[in-house]
């Protein structure tokens, strides 16, 4: 399917060159596995609010949309490079700005916060100082905000792949905190046993909304002006509001309707 997408990717900006307006049939949306955003089923289905919006979107816009699930750092290189249309789910930061278009509006909001064995009392009271000994881990390839990523890198951070992985490292003892999303660790802590149980505790480390993002170049310009029109009308008649609360997802306050 990618090579599929690539080649009429390349056809339909030769006929662009040539002065030929073409509006794609085709798109490719990719991103990795976020639990009620972005996630395949047993049996090929793709599912989660980004894709609801998504299809609502192709819809409209009489286009079909493919999807792709892939490593994080490989989607957000794929949609940098104009090898895929849609990026689904990222936070925005300012290095990401720099390589990718985002949407105007976000579709879901997240708590970052630190996770922590239940019975292992920790320090951490909003002060980076309060954790400067302890044995951190994180998300490759994540963002957690300004402050976490100035105020953490004298720190000893472990980084991981996958978030299974960092979930038992901290229930077996080997990290002290991980810094995760709840939305996705309560995911996965459903779906796996572990020795020891973990629980987020305060204060949240930061609040990050998600967004769809897009390549930068000029020829995918009439793409994101398309989708954030689409987001707006589905924010203003709280279709947005409505689909969210079905998956079971947060919002932003900007997105709510009165």
């Amino acid at each position: 399917m990618a090579s599929n997408n690539t080649l009429i990717r390349l056809i339909l900006l030769t006929l662009v060159c040539l002065g030929f307006p073409v509006k794609a049939q085709e798109l490719l949306a990719v991103g990795t596995h976020f639990s009620q955003i972005f996630e395949q089923q047993s049996n090929g289905e793709y599912t989660g609010l980004g894709v609801d919006i998504l299809n609502r979107f192709a819809k409209q816009q009489q286009v079909t949309i493919h999807y792709q699930i892939t490593p994080w750092r490989r989607a957000q290189s794929m949609v940098e490079r104009g090898q895929a249309d849609i990026l689904i789910g990222p936070y925005v930061s300012e290095e990401r700005q720099k390589r990718l278009a985002f949407s105007a509006q976000p579709f879901y909001r997240d708590e970052i916060v630190f996770y922590a064995r239940v019975n292992s009392p920790t320090s951490w009271d909003g002060s980076y100082a309060s954790i400067n000994r302890l044995r951190i881990g994180k998300m490759q390839g994540w963002s957690y905000g300004y402050l976490f990523t100035e105020r953490t890198k004298e720190l000893t951070i472990n980084e991981f792949t996958d978030l299974k992985s960092g979930i038992e490292r901290l229930s077996r003892g080997d990290l002290d905190l991980l810094a995760t999303n709840v939305r996705n660790t309560q995911a996965v802590l459903a779906q796996i046993k572990i020795p020891q149980a973990i629980t987020p505790i305060l204060p949240t480390i930061d609040i990050q909304d998600g967004f769809m993002a897009f390549p930068k170049s000029t020829q995918f310009q009439a793409l994101k002006q398309n989708f954030d029109h689409f987001m707006q009308h589905m924010i203003q008649s709280g279709e947005l509001a409505t689909l969210a609360k079905e998956r079971g997802v947060t919002i932003p306050n900007s997105t709510l309707t009165d």
